[in-house]
């Protein structure tokens, strides 16, 4: 067995003789770079060194090798670099401490999209070392043109992955098959980190927890920085799978239990299209067949017939049975969830379809969460608001509304906005991990390797704005449901505008009495931009620019959105 996991404590040794502080870091807590003459280091206490001015020299001694300081600090700090000489070689470097785990990976082979190959892997936080085999492959589809790289592990316990380990980082659950998130498509970093952590925080456990304790609702996530072949890649997210032992599945017995399905592009998954399946293949209009495995079964018989309901039963078949094929909380946070981040990708592509067990109702789990808060997926900055992000499935609960769900997803939107959706709180949860990875100087490395964004302070600024008005638009989508609905239970002839937001009519209730009566529509600036009477029940607003707007029909005004 290649593999070991040492508890430990850093050994650091300081020897103050004739004013030279001498620091020693154990083997496999630091990674250098030849090529970016960069070096980074875990330090124990770091807190010890908060004067270090009255030393003539400082040197660092990594594994084997002597680095002396060019210049003596005035302490040595998380949020500075310092300019080091090789005593050997007379190389200089840029040293910097890191507070996040180091994973150092080496390989003699190609790393390719399929099949694994085998690597070598080290892991050091502040409590651990583990040294492993691995097999690596590349991960993901248009992002492996990237310089930065997504990986996919497993944890070997030969050299060719016939025996695998499990294996468990800081908080994160113990398994054998891990994922290297580059995030290289994201300005900041810090999206897709903040957006698994949120849906965790929403949703943190699947309906079925009281018979499976153990299963979690999406992938938990944790911020590493990575060396490959002696070369720093930068920070990466360290993360779960979604896979049946996350979400505690059931097996297969010789029957379809548990069921699990992978969203890779758009159609069924959609649920826009319902071709014909081929059980010889693991790939249907969208989705990859995760759940059974291959050498059990392929059948895609299950996800077939609840695309076909989904996508043809009638209103009344609809409403009578949609929430037993489908898990209603999981759905009003998932459709909560995705709106309020905007994750466009989300909607079927970066998804996966689950089911517990037989006869239970299927629930939706996101993953690849990059392109969101105002960006889509290559990292372009998509400054929109004021829509709701749907599919198939969705358009048909918003338009049917089965008992009375958009009541209860907008009381269920209200009620988080009093707290994990606050502004406040998601404002502090972004700006927490941007002014993190900004002093800690994690930003200044990624700039070292990866020039393709500033990760300045307007990049941040971009992103709470946009957050800011995206929650503004949602209080305003989620308030007219609940007025709309109010108004529905007390008065069905009271003047009701729908829908709202709408894009290209408005329709009016009840409104015989009213044919022929003048209508005025004013813009948010107080411009009248529609003057005129009413001849039927829906007015056109195709001319008008997307904002806000102002309605007087017979001496009352309502307020609409334009999308």
């Amino acid at each position: 067995m290649r593999i070991y996991l040492l508890i430990l404590s850093l050994t650091f040794t300081v020897i103050c003789k004739s004013q030279v502080l001498t620091i020693n870091v154990s083997e496999n807590n630091f990674g250098v770079d030849e090529s970016n003459s960069l070096i980074v280091s875990h330090i124990q206490n770091i807190s010890d060194y908060t004067n270090t001015s009255e030393y003539d020299e400082i040197v660092i001694i990594l594994g084997q090798n002597n680095y002396n300081f060019s210049s003596i600090p005035d302490s040595l700090e998380y949020s500075d670099s310092y300019l080091v000489t090789d005593s050997s070689t007379s190389n200089q470097y840029d040293l910097y401490f890191t507070q996040l785990p180091i994973i150092l990976i080496e390989s003699n082979n190609t790393i390719v999209d399929e099949p694994k190959v085998l690597a070598s892997f080290t892991y050091s936080d502040e409590e651990q070392i583990l040294v492993s085999n691995i097999g690596i492959e590349l991960r993901g589809g248009s992002s492996q043109s990237f310089p930065k790289k997504t990986y996919d592990l497993e944890f070997w316990d030969d050299e060719v992955g016939d025996e695998t380990n499990n294996i468990q980082f800081g908080e994160l659950r113990s398994d054998d098959d891990w994922i290297l998130d580059a995030l290289y498509n994201e300005p900041l970093r810090l999206r897709s980190y903040v957006a698994n952590k949120l849906w965790l925080e929403i949703h943190n456990a699947p309906y079925y927890i009281d018979d499976e304790p153990n299963a979690k609702s999406g992938a938990d996530v944790m911020y590493v920085e990575m060396f490959l072949n002696g070369q720093y890649n930068g920070l990466y997210n360290l993360s779960e799978q979604v896979d049946k032992k996350q979400l505690k599945l059931k097996s297969y017995n010789d029957n379809i239990r548990g069921e699990l399905y992978k969203g890779i592009s758009w159609g069924a998954s959609t649920f826009s299209s319902l071709p014909s399946y081929d059980n010889e293949s693991r790939i249907w209009s969208g989705y990859e067949f995760k759940y059974p495995k291959e050498d059990d079964i392929t059948d895609w018989g299950n996800l077939y017939q609840f695309t076909a309901f989904v996508m043809n039963s009638s209103e009344t078949d609809f409403t009578s049975s949609i929430w037993a094929k489908f898990d209603e909380d999981n759905y009003i946070d998932y459709f909560l969830f995705l709106n309020l981040i905007r994750a466009t990708d989300n909607t079927g592509k970066n998804i996966y379809l689950a089911k517990y067990k037989a006869n239970e109702p299927y629930f939706y789990v996101p993953w690849d969460l990059d392109g969101c808060f105002g960006t889509i997926w290559d990292g372009t900055n998509e400054n929109i608001t004021n829509d709701i992000l749907s599919n198939g499935f969705i358009s048909k609960i918003i338009d049917i509304d089965p008992n009375d769900i958009s009541t209860n997803i907008a009381n269920k939107w209200f009620n988080y906005r009093n707290n994990i959706f606050s502004s406040e709180s998601l404002s502090n949860f972004i700006s927490e991990q941007y002014n993190f990875l900004q002093s800690n100087k994690i930003y200044e490395r990624e700039s070292l390797v990866y020039s393709n964004y500033l990760f300045d302070s307007e990049s941040l600024s971009y992103t709470l704005t946009w957050l800011e008005n995206r929650l503004e638009y949602l209080d305003i989508y989620f308030g007219n449901i609940l007025s709309i609905n109010e108004e529905d239970s007390l008065a069905k002839t009271e003047l009701i505008i729908y829908p709202n937001p709408a894009t290209d009519r408005i329709y009016i209730n009840s409104l015989y009495y009213l044919i022929e009566n003048n209508i005025k529509v004013y813009n948010n600036l107080g411009q009248l931009v529609i003057d005129g009477s009413i001849d039927d029940d829906n007015i056109s607003i195709e001319r008008l620019k997307k904002g806000f707007y102002f309605i007087i029909i017979d001496n009352s005004s309502h307020k609409f959105i334009k999308k």
